[in-house]
């Protein structure tokens, strides 16, 4: 069963690709922040809640069920998880 992505398929791909090899801002490597600075700011935060949508875009062109469920989960989780942070880091 091998299909072909679709136009917007590749997108979602290279969106999410990007998305990954993103850097929240110039300044320090992930390895070098402290988790309180990586669930504290505005630009890593921002970036998981990206890297959620971008997941649950992605996960509607995957046509076999339990692993669209699970990209689709895993982008849901991954944009409430920002939401929530964002809210209680105020």
């Amino acid at each position: 069963m091998n299909q072909r992505l679709s136009r917007l398929g590749w997108s979602v791909v290279c969106s999410l690709a990007a998305v990954a090899s993103a850097s929240a801002h110039p300044g320090h490597a992930l390895q070098d922040a402290s988790v309180m600075h990586l669930l504290t700011s505005a630009d890593h935060l921002a970036l998981l809640a990206l890297a959620g949508v971008a997941l649950w875009f992605g996960a509607r062109h995957v046509a076999a069920r339990w692993p669209r469920l699970a990209l689709q989960g895993l982008g849901v989780i991954a944009l409430l998880a920002a939401a929530i942070v964002w809210g209680l880091r105020g």
